[in-house]
């Protein structure tokens, strides 16, 4: 028992190691251009990352005073890949307070930042709401930069809870015809064996048989060279190293990885300061750096690949700029 626990640790250590020493951690941060000089001459209304385009009336002024629009200058929109922009998210990120009140005598829904009335809108509850949601949104538009999510993830990583099927044991025999220096060659060859297939008909086989080694309980007859699983210490040594490097894209696990395994990586994901979440009808795991919105401007406005791959930044409609 002490031999085969022995065996296991070694083995262990060893899958560690080697996929510790095939994971190449990339912290060089992209590749950078020089956009911030070029935001509205050269992309007039828009800065983007991919085709993605931007159809806004630019004539439309909410006309706010100059001190609501001094609380918006650290604000930055936060617009989902399907269009719509995220006003908890927003408000929150910038550090302000974001309530609603509605008046059911007046019929007037209100927005207010720091209890102070930013747009409102008359009508019902339901129909006043949303017509005060659309002004804070065009409000946002025109006065703030938007940060714009293209996807759900960008991944330079797939990390797989299993190696890929090994090269079966028996290639190892192909292309290792019989020569003349072969004894069996030379018997053939005095039979009348001129080379070529066995068998009357030319149809035999040209590669000897090869011969594979048994070393599992598996039925003969199956396939020995079935996947490897890898240590769950591997992956958390791979967590570490991402959280510790200055790479941006997001780390993507497949569905191969048991719930209780998954549990254990958010987990530490989490105590590492990384933001883990489940994405997709399969639930992948998938963990990314923290970053602001401001972060994520910079970034884009820079020319960050990993950014620029997940994101679009799109400069405020109006003249002014914070």
């Amino acid at each position: 028992m002490k031999r085969k626990y022995s065996a296991d640790v070694n083995w262990r250590r060893e899958m560690v190691q080697k996929f510790h020493n095939a994971w190449i951690e990339s912290d060089n941060p992209g590749k950078y251009t020089n956009l911030s000089e070029q935001i509205h001459n050269s992309y007039g209304n828009f800065v983007k990352a991919g085709e993605f385009e931007l159809n806004v009336d630019t004539d439309i002024d909410p006309a706010l005073t100059r001190r609501d629009i001094q609380r918006l200058n650290n604000v930055i929109a936060y617009m989902y890949n399907d269009g719509k922009i995220s006003l908890k998210l927003t408000f929150e990120q910038a550090g302000l307070l974001l309530e609603t009140n509605y008046d059911e005598k007046e019929r007037l829904f209100r927005f207010l930042i720091n209890d102070r009335e930013i747009c409102q809108a008359e009508g019902d509850h339901q129909t006043a709401h949303t017509k005060a949601r659309d002004k804070l949104v065009e409000i946002l538009q025109y006065y703030c930069w938007t940060v714009k999510r293209l996807k759900e993830y960008h991944t330079r990583r797939d990390v797989f809870r299993k190696l890929p099927n090994k090269e079966s044991k028996t290639e190892c025999f192909k292309n290792q015809r019989l020569d003349e220096g072969n004894i069996g060659f030379r018997m053939l060859q005095k039979q009348g064996w001129s080379g070529g297939s066995l068998g009357s008909a030319n149809d035999g086989i040209l590669e000897p048989i090869g011969f594979q080694k048994k070393d599992n309980k598996a039925g003969l007859g199956a396939d020995g060279s079935s996947p490897q699983k890898i240590p769950i210490e591997a992956f958390m040594l791979a967590i570490k190293q991402y959280a510790g490097g200055n790479a941006l894209y997001d780390l993507v696990f497949s569905p191969q990885f048991s719930k209780h395994q998954v549990i254990k990586l958010k987990d530490l994901a989490s105590s590492l300061k990384l933001f883990p979440q489940m994405i997709g009808k399969k639930k992948q795991l998938v963990i990314s750096k923290k970053l602001t919105l401001h972060a994520i401007k910079e970034g884009v406005l820079k020319g960050h690949s990993d950014l620029c791959a997940k994101y679009a930044v799109i400069p405020p409609r109006c003249r002014y700029s914070k």
